[in-house]
């Protein structure tokens, strides 16, 4: 959009509930100088100040703004495995592409002047709308990536205006990003607190406006989603934490257990002896499994006493792991569920008793279906002394494939595409 006479009117306030303005200020000096003055300007007067001293490069004050609302509190992602897309040539997927924009945004409740700046090669319209009529749903952003010709990539902010009982109308957002070369989609939305019900098509829950969005955006560009694989995701969620804990503790489990395994031999034999009688006594197998289990107690009692959790987290990012379990929700293979987790993000679950006392089950565990993991921010692993972390827990159902990121300083999308492939590569 040209703003002509140097005049320029910043009408995306409802936006600024999603993102973090100083880390937008944070990106747009990476592209632009700017004066320290107009730095410390509120975000309307500062985005004014860009549209207007910088009319030729309003597509990547535009990009900024679009990223910034996409990749910082959309905190809980739905991550969805594509079954079937369109054609992906370029001019092809465009013409799809304008379809759903007129079938989503021309409407009474948006005003026309806008229209035209909805093309399908791409629109950053965040800071122009300001739509306060009740359930309208509209595209506000869209953007493609294209590789020899091909739609690799595509994003979109897809937004209701909902009424919001202490505020009147607000914006529920859902951020969509399509992934044609991992054939992923994943929708990221806030959720969004004291959303109120005006009729039955109006949308409250995390749940109902991902629907919404699959429907009104995927489903109109002929993108459909694959039904969640629970067993192949919960097996797999379960090999990742596994594979976590043996890598931090297998160590210090067999220098235990090497040193105490004749005195648990003969300790479980005894008591063999002295609660049973000749004729009713344990199995062999069942005095293995009881050796296993005092073990893992005793392992749980020697990192109360010896290692201090913290010692563990630097353990883990000296191990160059992606980070730590902090809670974990299993079913055993005798369809009996438990269920541990950690004091807090900052420690692992490991440094916890109670999951050394549910280790047993938890090695024979069938898998997953919620689980959290605090995942160190410097994945790199640039710095050793570097131990800060984000915290997010992972849902495996049999309608959704879900990760939502507990943190509540904005995120990134490098840190977002970093879990997310992480966790899609163990699926």
């Amino acid at each position: 959009m040209k703003v002509e006479n140097s005049i320029y009117i910043f009408n995306g306030y409802k936006f600024l509930d999603f993102i973090d303005t100083e880390k937008f200020k944070e990106d747009v000096l990476s592209e632009f100088e700017i004066p320290e003055k107009v730095q410390k300007l509120d975000f309307p007067d500062y985005y004014s100040h860009l549209m207007v001293n910088f009319p030729g490069e309003q597509k990547i004050t535009g990009k900024i703004f679009f990223e910034n609302i996409l990749y910082s509190h959309l905190k809980n992602v739905f991550v969805e495995k594509i079954s079937a897309h369109p054609n992906l040539n370029i001019e092809k997927f465009k013409e799809k592409l304008k379809q759903l924009i007129e079938n989503v945004n021309f409407k009474e409740s948006i005003p026309t002047n806008f229209h035209n700046l909805m093309s399908e090669n791409g629109f950053y319209l965040m800071d122009l709308l300001n739509i306060t009529v009740p359930n309208t749903s509209f595209i506000a952003g869209c953007d493609l990536t294209e590789i020899n010709g091909e739609v690799s990539n595509a994003r979109f902010l897809f937004v209701e205006a909902v009424q919001k009982s202490t505020q009147g109308t607000v914006y529920f957002i859902a951020g969509i990003e399509i992934d044609f070369k991992k054939n992923l989609a994943l929708t990221m939305i806030k959720n969004v607190g004291g959303l109120t019900k005006e009729n039955t098509e109006a949308d409250t829950t995390i749940h109902q406006l991902h629907q919404k969005a699959i429907n009104k955006v995927l489903h109109t560009l002929g993108i459909f989603l694959k039904k969640p694989q629970v067993k192949n995701d919960r097996e797999g969620m379960f090999k990742l934490c596994k594979k976590m804990d043996d890598n931090l503790l297998d160590d210090l489990r067999g220098e235990l257990y090497s040193r105490v395994d004749y005195t648990v031999k003969e300790s479980v034999k005894n008591l063999n002896h002295v609660l049973f009688n000749d004729t009713v006594k344990l199995s062999n197998t069942d005095q293995s499994d009881l050796r296993k289990k005092i073990k893992a107690l005793l392992l749980s009692y020697y990192i109360e006493y010896q290692i201090k959790p913290l010692e563990l987290v630097r353990k883990a990012k000296r191990n160059k792991l992606i980070g730590y379990p902090t809670r974990i929700n299993f079913t055993s293979n005798k369809s009996s569920r438990s269920s541990t987790q950690s004091s807090n993000s900052k420690y692992p679950v490991s440094a916890s008793d109670m999951f050394h006392s549910l280790y047993f089950n938890f090695e024979q565990a069938l898998g997953l279906d919620s689980w959290s993991v605090s995942w160190f921010t410097d994945y790199i692993f640039s710095d050793e002394k570097d131990i800060d972390v984000i915290q997010t827990t992972i849902y495996s159902t049999t309608k959704q494939f879900r990760i939502v990121f507990l943190a509540t300083r904005p995120l990134n999308k490098e840190i977002i595409h970093y879990v997310i492939n992480t966790i899609d590569s163990h699926r």
